[in-house]
């Protein structure tokens, strides 16, 4: 078996210091004809897809408070940085994957909406819906 070095499709790369800067972000490949080659700071989380939806891993990294991973991983260097072993017992709640697509499903598509009109957005909802499912694993 050959081994294959960079991103794939589906991957998530976030940084290693996601959750002490505050600057919650992770990106999700959907196309590889680009190429990205994260930096030593990165991390690449290739989720088995039949088992976790990769928008929905998304979504959960970006979601979690950052007080409660540092607590949850043990983070205790003063930076905070997330390593591939601390990262491995982050406890990810995982409903059936077609669950998972319909909480976000169109997760990605809340920057182009209009927050002025949030109740009238069913995107907004199943944002909103998200979050409180991820919210409720959590606390």
């Amino acid at each position: 078996i050959e081994e294959q070095y960079g991103v794939q499709k589906n991957d998530v790369v976030i940084s290693r210091k996601m959750y002490s800067t505050g600057k919650k972000i992770a990106v999700l490949i959907k196309d590889t004809t680009i190429v990205v080659v994260p930096n030593g700071s990165s991390l690449i989380i290739r989720p088995d897809t039949i088992k976790l939806f990769p928008v929905y891993l998304k979504a959960f990294l970006e979601f979690l408070p950052s007080d409660i991973v540092i607590k949850e991983l043990k983070l205790t260097s003063k930076k905070h940085l997330l390593s591939k072993g601390s990262l491995s017992k982050l406890l990810v709640p995982l409903p059936p994957v077609t669950e998972q697509i319909a909480l976000s499903d169109k997760y990605d598509k809340v920057k182009t909406v209009d927050f002025y009109h949030r109740y009238a957005n069913p995107i907004i909802e199943q944002y909103d819906s998200l979050m409180n499912f991820f919210w409720t694993c959590y606390n």
